[in-house]
């Protein structure tokens, strides 16, 4: 007779990381290069909710938080224009209204130059912590080196983003401003409508995000990484260690990372943790790519819409969609999009093969948390928003750093919890 659930002996292990995203994979991998034991707690695997759907730029060059100054007007246009990419998902408004306040007053200049620092010294570090992580799990045929191009459709707002290219310049980011000419040169598909660009030259691109999560799982549980699929429910003190409650039994762990994303709240609440991390929901359409028609991830200024190559196809990203957890998606946001992507780059005639909706977990500053829960062996990663698949990797090396006691190479200050009072 097999033992019931209750008197199951609970798997031990020196470390549970809650999340198998990139985060919490990256994570993983340096903590298995310490000698420690680790269990990867994820309900649906490896990249089963956000870092799957992403657009796929390793964003090395990114600077900018979404809150700046100018943000209400702005914002509030964005509202009035069914095709801007903020959306509020009304039906829940109540349960983000106070980290709308927050993100509205981050974008004070007072507040969002610190922040800026903060994101450009994050983001530098990623570049060499994906290309190391790349190397080592011999996934270098997904990660290419195609830079990010920003293209305008308007020359008002491109007039407008010189302060935004001053910051990078002032940062030491590595770009190149392109007259239509020049443009055309690296993506010769573009529409006609776009005659000015930005091109991120450093920065990277994820052929296919869910497929590198993949092979880090498995590279990690080949190397005695211990998979459960299972939904934790509680992380509870005890025997000098943690107990997490699962669907699936329970774990004993020494430590614990939790880099559940949006999910994270719940699971710190009870030691006294509460996070302004919401759900802010991204979506994607797939579409076939017989032929080349987009070389590289490409942003639309205007519509903040990104165009991306993937193994499978084209990828097209857009909408932040405030919402709250287990909410339906609002497929008809991205769909209506479909005629956008097709100026952007005309030579997408066919229709979109797939969609998809995940859960951004977003700050209202914009920067990560990064940081040991006060007064216990609980670690977060969490909070990344728009660029989990930027600075899941550097997140891993320096959330390691923080665990073994070592200087953590760049300052982990903007990033800690103490920053939320």
């Amino acid at each position: 007779m097999s033992a019931s659930p209750s008197s199951t002996p609970p798997r031990t292990t020196d470390v549970a990381v809650i999340g198998s995203g990139i985060v919490g994979l990256s994570t993983a991998h340096h903590l298995l290069d310490r000698g420690l034991s680790c269990t990867l707690i994820d309900a649906k695997g490896p990249a089963g909710e956000t870092s799957f759907g992403n657009a796929g730029s390793i964003s090395v060059g990114n600077v900018m938080p979404q809150s700046t100054p100018g943000i209400v007007m702005k914002a509030l246009r964005m509202l009035a224009n069914p095709l801007a990419p903020l959306k509020l998902d009304w039906g829940v408004s109540p349960s983000y209204a106070r980290w709308l306040l927050q993100f509205l007053d981050q974008g004070r200049m007072e507040h969002v130059l610190p922040i800026i620092d903060a994101l450009s010294a994050i983001n530098t570090a990623s570049r060499s912590a994906w290309l190391e992580l790349g190397e080592r799990i011999r996934a270098q045929d997904l990660i290419a080196h195609t830079g990010y191009l920003h293209v305008y459709s308007e020359e008002a707002s491109f007039a407008k983003g010189e302060w935004e290219r001053g910051l990078m310049r002032d940062r030491g980011v590595a770009f190149d401003v392109l007259d239509a000419g020049q443009l055309r040169e690296l993506e010769p598909g573009i529409g006609t409508a776009f005659q000015r660009a930005v091109f991120q030259r450093e920065s990277l691109a994820m052929r296919d995000p869910g497929d590198f999560c993949r092979r880090l799982f498995n590279h990690l549980s080949a190397r005695g990484a211990t998979p459960l699929i299972a939904s934790v429910s509680a992380i509870l003190r005890q025997d000098g260690g943690y107990r997490l409650d699962t669907d699936h039994g329970a774990v004993h762990a020494g430590r614990v990372v939790v880099a559940a994303g949006a999910w994270s709240n719940a699971l710190l609440r009870p030691f006294g943790v509460k996070i302004p991390v919401i759900p802010a929901r991204g979506y994607h359409l797939m579409y076939p790519q017989k032929d080349v028609i987009v070389r590289r991830p490409t942003l639309w200024a205007e519509r903040y819409m990104v165009v991306s190559p993937m193994q499978s196809g084209i990828r097209m990203t857009s909408i932040k969609e405030l919402t709250a957890l287990g909410r339906d998606p609002h497929y008809h946001l991205i769909r209506r999009l479909d005629p956008e992507a097709r100026k952007l780059f005309p030579g997408i005639t066919a229709e979109p093969v797939s969609e998809w909706a995940g859960n951004r977990p977003c700050t209202p500053d914009s920067l990560p948390i990064i940081d040991r829960v006060p007064g216990e062996d609980i670690f977060v990663a969490t909070g990344h928003g728009h660029l989990g698949l930027t600075q899941g990797p550097i997140t891993g090396r320096l959330l390691d750093q923080m665990m073994a006691g070592e200087a953590t190479e760049i300052p982990m200050t903007p990033y800690g919890l103490a920053r939320f009072g």
